[in-house]
C-alpha cells in the first residue's frame, strides 16, 4: 500500500479501478480491515464499484466464513447494478440456501453454464443436502454441453456415482481421469471402492457363487481401483478402516469382499480389520464364518492378540466357552501375550454361562 499513500501524497485522485485493484491486493494479502476501508473510502468519493470490486469483497468474507456480511455487502450493491458472481455462489452454498444458490446459477447460466468453480459448487451443495435428482440434472447438463470436467469437478461427479450406486458411469468416468492424467484423491478413491464392495458382490450373486465371483475379477476396474488406492500414501490403512467400517455396520459380506479381494492383490488387510470382521461375524452369530476368516487368517501369517481376543469374544457370544477357552490358552504358544482385554473378554462370558446354567438348575 506504499504506492497509494505515495499517490494521496501527490494529491492524485484514485479511479474506480485504481481502487478495484488496491481492495482486491488487500484482500488476497489478507488485509481486511484495509479493503473496507478502500471501500468505504471509494463510497466517501462518490465512486460506483463495479464487479470486480464486489466479487473481491465477497472473496473476502468467504474466506472469513462472514457469509452474512457477504450477502448483506451485495445487497448493498445491488444499487450500483452489480450481477451476481461466483463468490456470491459460493457463499449461499455455505449457507446452504439452495433457493439463492440455484437463483444465482441460473444467472450465471444466461450465456451457457458458469465456470468449474460455480458448477462444482452447486453440485457438491446437492450432494451434501441428498438432492441427489437435481445433482444428476446437472451433470446431464455438463454431458450435453461437453462441459470440461477439472480435477475437483471430477470428485465431485464420481462422488455422485458412487453414492447413486452408477457402477457403469463410476467405471467411465475412471478411465476418462486415468486417461486424462488426472489424479484420484484418496476420499473419493474410497467411495468408489466402497460402492464396488457394496453392489458389486450383488453384481455377481446373481449369476454364481461368491468363490467363483472373486477369482474372475481379477482384472476387473474394483481391482484396478484398489491397486490404485493401495499406491497411495495411507491407501491399505484407508482400505483396511473401510472394511471396519463395513463390518461395523453389519455389512459383513461387503467387508468380506473387499478383505479377500486385498489378499488376492497379495496385500495383507491390518489386525484391526480383521478383528473387527470377526466380532461382527460373533455377534451375528456367524461362527462358522468367523472361524474360517480366523483360520485362514493365522495359516498366512502370525496374527495378533486383537485378533485372537475377536475369536474368544466371537466363540463365547456363540456359546462354546470352553473352546474360547482352549483358544485362551494356546496365545502363549503362538507368542501372544494373553493381556488383562483377553482375560476380562474369557471372565465375563464365563461369569455370564455360569450364572445362566445355576439360575437353570435352581428353577
Amino acid at each position: 500500500m506504499d504506492a497509494f499513500g505515495e499517490m494521496s501524497r501527490r494529491r492524485f485522485v484514485p479511479e474506480e479501478t485504481t481502487y478495484s485493484l488496491l481492495i482486491s491486493l488487500s484482500s488476497k494479502h489478507g488485509k481486511g480491515e484495509q479493503a473496507l476501508q478502500l471501500f468505504e473510502e471509494m463510497k466517501d468519493r462518490g465512486i460506483v464499484p463495479s464487479n470486480y470490486t464486489c466479487a473481491s469483497l465477497l472473496a473476502l468474507y468467504y474466506k472469513n466464513e462472514d457469509y452474512s456480511k457477504a450477502l448483506s455487502l451485495f445487497s448493498e450493491m445491488e444499487q450500483y447494478k452489480i450481477t451476481p458472481n461466483g463468490a456470491l455462489l459460493r457463499c449461499y452454498v455455505a449457507k446452504e440456501d439452495i433457493v439463492s444458490a440455484e437463483d444465482t446459477f441460473r444467472v450465471l447460466s444466461t450465456c451457457g453454464l458458469p465456470d468449474v468453480f460455480c458448477c462444482n459448487d452447486l453440485l457438491r451443495l446437492y450432494l451434501r443436502l441428498g438432492h441427489l435428482e437435481k445433482a444428476r440434472a446437472l451433470i446431464l447438463k455438463m454431458r450435453e454441453e461437453n462441459f470440461q470436467l477439472d480435477e475437483d469437478l471430477c470428485m465431485t461427479v464420481m462422488e455422485f456415482y458412487c453414492k447413486s450406486s452408477m457402477v457403469d458411469d463410476a467405471e467411465k468416468l475412471f478411465k476418462e481421469i486415468q486417461r486424462n492424467g488426472k489424479t484420484m484423491k484418496i476420499a473419493t478413491t474410497i467411495s468408489l471402492i466402497e460402492m464396488y464392495a457394496r453392489n458389486r458382490i450383488s453384481m455377481f450373486l446373481k449369476e454364481e457363487s461368491l468363490p467363483r465371483a472373486l477369482d474372475s475379477t481379477d482384472s476387473s476396474a474394483a481391482n484396478i481401483v484398489l491397486k490404485s488406492l493401495l499406491d497411495m500414501p495411507e491407501g491399505l490403512s484407508n482400505a483396511c478402516q473401510l472394511i471396519s467400517k463395513l463390518a461395523r455396520e453389519g455389512d459383513t459380506d461387503h467387508a468380506k469382499f473387499l478383505y479377500e479381494q486385498l489378499t488376492a492383490l497379495g496385500t495383507k488387510p491390518d489386525d484391526s480389520a480383521l478383528a473387527t470382521l470377526i466380532v461382527q461375524y460373533g455377534q451375528n452369530q456367524q461362527l462358522e464364518q468367523a472361524q474360517e476368516l480366523f483360520q485362514s487368517a493365522s495359516a498366512s501369517s502370525l496374527v495378533g492378540s486383537h485378533v485372537y481376543n475377536a475369536m474368544v469374544d466371537s466363540l463365547c457370544k456363540c456359546g462354546k466357552t470352553d473352546e474360547a477357552y482352549n483358544l485362551f490358552m494356546e496365545m502363549a504358544d503362538q507368542g501372544n501375550n494373553r493381556d488383562a482385554v483377553t482375560v476380562s473378554i474369557l471372565v465375563s462370558h464365563l461369569t455370564k454361562h455360569e450364572l445362566t446354567q445355576f439360575r437353570k438348575e435352581t428353577h
